[in-house]
């Protein structure tokens, strides 16, 4: 229903001015949980001095970012680490979700936003059906945002999202 009323152009947005880093302590404090008992470590790192406001929807921000940590979650193997971060480069914001588990190939990077895309067609988790990314890069879009994946040193996957301070 997401994709279909972004199709539509019906999706509502409610942009306002928005503290990036709170929104990114919600989403570490609502998953925290979680990756403990999957035997994870969920680590935060923001910016030592405040950050301006962003101008966005920030329940569809919140929606993104838990997409992205639902899945870094599912995907990363036990005994991994998941690091949420936050900087601004004058007026951009930065906001990544890094992973060290089995990462996306190149030649899915790309593929990985399309609808219904699964880079493992082997895996039987039920619980992703292909959508949130998808999901994820419309809502980004509508905020004049992107979203890019690169690999984590090491190993994993980085996805990048960068937002407009001003629109």
């Amino acid at each position: 229903l997401s994709l279909a009323n972004a199709d539509n152009h019906s999706w509502k947005m409610l942009p306002a001015p928005c503290e990036l880093d709170t929104l990114l302590l919600e989403t570490y404090e609502k998953y925290e949980p979680l990756a403990r008992k999957k035997q994870l470590t969920l680590k935060i790192q923001l910016p030592d001095e405040p950050l301006d406001p962003c101008p966005c929807d920030s329940s569809r921000i919140s929606q993104v970012l838990s997409i992205l940590v639902d899945n870094a979650i599912s995907y990363t193997p036990e005994n991994g680490t998941i690091l949420l971060s936050l900087s601004q480069k004058e007026t951009t914001f930065l906001l990544s979700v890094a992973d060290n588990g089995p990462g996306i190939p190149d030649s899915s990077k790309d593929s990985v936003f399309q609808r219904f895309y699964r880079a493992d067609s082997s895996r039987n988790d039920k619980q992703h059906f292909g959508l949130g990314l998808s999901i994820a890069r419309e809502i980004l879009q509508l905020h004049h945002g992107t979203i890019r994946i690169t690999d984590t040193p090491g190993g994993g996957a980085t996805f990048l999202i960068s937002l407009p301070g001003t629109w």
